[in-house]
């Protein structure tokens, strides 16, 4: 098989193959970052690089079996300025289109963003138009295929897949979450580099209760769905937002302005509780700068969406262990050697260390008293710490280390432009061999 990779990053599609057991005799792949092109000559030294896809003429290529293609998202993203084919980036998504053309291998996949109806349109008519032996009647023959990663990683990151490839099915959710793909405490240290950064809680609205919890104050914002704090979503939950028969209820115009945490207006029952997003239980007390770049998530849920993480505290993070203060090795001696000498249970210092919690579990805030008969509280740290580039190739599915010829901030980056494997295994799964 010959494989034409159209903005190959790292060589993310050489992983998938090779996992598949897929023998590719030629791969040509269209990279200009030098450190993407690193990372895929240190693992895949046999890759034929071509340059700038602007350069590659179909002419002078072979035979191609497979184009995989993940042309620049950043004007279709919701996250950026949407300037959508007004984008240069986004605009080379026609060379891609040309290539196609001017190939037209077997199969192509092309990977993308979630983006606006129109702008999907855009490229299910370009693409369709390569393939007219794909038309099912419908108004384009190739349509988006929208698969969260979070079905075989631990991951929450949408994206859409236009390929000629048949009978793509949803992926099978194999549960992953962050906790999975953390490294152990040992690999990063013996305590995580942000130990005395305490986390604020959860932004107002937006904290998550467990069902034995008490409630915030519920407040007179309520009508406008802004409840004080959330419940934890329990099985049970689904009884009271679906009819008797396990279904749910009709569909009214007002269903636009659902929202996922509020199920008490009759136009929000169609809501179902779900279990594959980012689960946020702080925010950092010492960041500066945007509220996305603060937040900080649970273990036991899935990671935000890796970005190209560029500087500015951009890297998810994640809570770890709870820590509780106790008297060092040294005060406790002291204590047992004053006892004995005089028979009174009196220390003259107290020394503290911060020791992880064996239980995992996060402190709360306890009445101690002094010397003065005053109540002082004494609060277990909850602390949290950034994923290492290992970890987020965990959540790409990308070997462990494969990254690693470059420094981490090229790491990150690369991660997150690039495919999660193994989305990109299950769609080429169905190709003929």
């Amino acid at each position: 098989m010959n494989v034409l990779s159209l903005f190959d990053g790292m060589s993310c599609t050489q992983i998938a193959l090779k996992n598949l057991g897929i023998k590719v005799d030629t791969y040509y792949a269209s990279e200009i970052d030098k450190y993407a092109i690193k990372v895929a000559k240190e693992n895949f030294p046999e890759t034929i690089h071509l340059g700038d896809i602007k350069d590659i003429k179909g002419k002078d290529l072979p035979e191609i079996d497979l184009i995989v293609a993940g042309s620049p998202c950043q004007g279709f993203s919701f996250a950026g300025k949407q300037l959508a084919f007004d984008d240069p980036r986004s605009a080379l998504f026609f060379e891609f289109v040309r290539l196609l053309k001017e190939v037209k291998p077997k199969y192509f996949l092309l990977e993308n963003v979630r983006m606006k109806k129109e702008h999907m349109d855009v490229i299910s008519q370009q693409v369709s138009e390569v393939y007219p032996e794909c038309s099912n009647g419908s108004l384009f023959g190739i349509e988006p295929i929208k698969i969260n990663s979070a079905l075989v990683s631990a991951q929450n990151r949408n994206r859409l897949y236009w390929t000629n490839i048949p009978n793509i099915e949803q992926p099978k959710d194999i549960g992953l979450v962050l906790r999975d793909v953390l490294e152990p405490l040992k690999e990063w240290g013996e305590k995580p580099q942000y130990l005395k950064n305490k986390l604020h809680g959860v932004d107002r609205g937006h904290s998550v209760k467990e069902v034995n919890q008490k409630s915030n104050c519920l407040n007179a914002t309520m009508y406008k769905g802004q409840i004080g704090s959330y419940v934890k979503r329990r099985d049970e939950d689904l009884k009271k937002m679906t009819t008797k028969e396990g279904k749910a209820f009709v569909l009214t115009a007002s269903y636009q302005g659902a929202a996922s945490w509020n199920s008490i207006e009759r136009k929000q029952r169609t809501m179902i509780p779900t279990y594959d997003t980012p689960k946020q239980v702080g925010t950092t007390a010492d960041l500066k700068g945007f509220d996305i770049i603060k937040r900080v998530y649970s273990e036991d849920g899935k990671s935000p969406t890796l970005t190209t993480m560029g500087g500015g505290h951009r890297e998810p993070k994640v809570a770890v262990t709870s820590y509780r203060e106790v008297r060092t090795k040294e005060a406790k001696e002291e204590r047992k050697k004053i006892r004995k000498e005089t028979g009174k249970d009196h220390t003259p210092f107290r020394a503290k260390e911060l020791v992880p919690r064996e239980d995992g579990k996060v402190g709360t805030l306890t009445p101690s008293l002094n010397k003065d008969h005053t109540i002082s509280l004494v609060e277990e740290e909850l602390t949290w710490r950034k994923l290492t580039p290992l970890e987020c190739e965990r959540l790409q599915t990308v070997p462990d280390n494969y990254t690693a010829a470059v420094s981490n901030t090229q790491r990150y980056k690369m991660l997150g432009n690039g495919f999660t494997v193994k989305v990109i295994e299950h769609i080429l799964t169905n190709m003929e061999k």
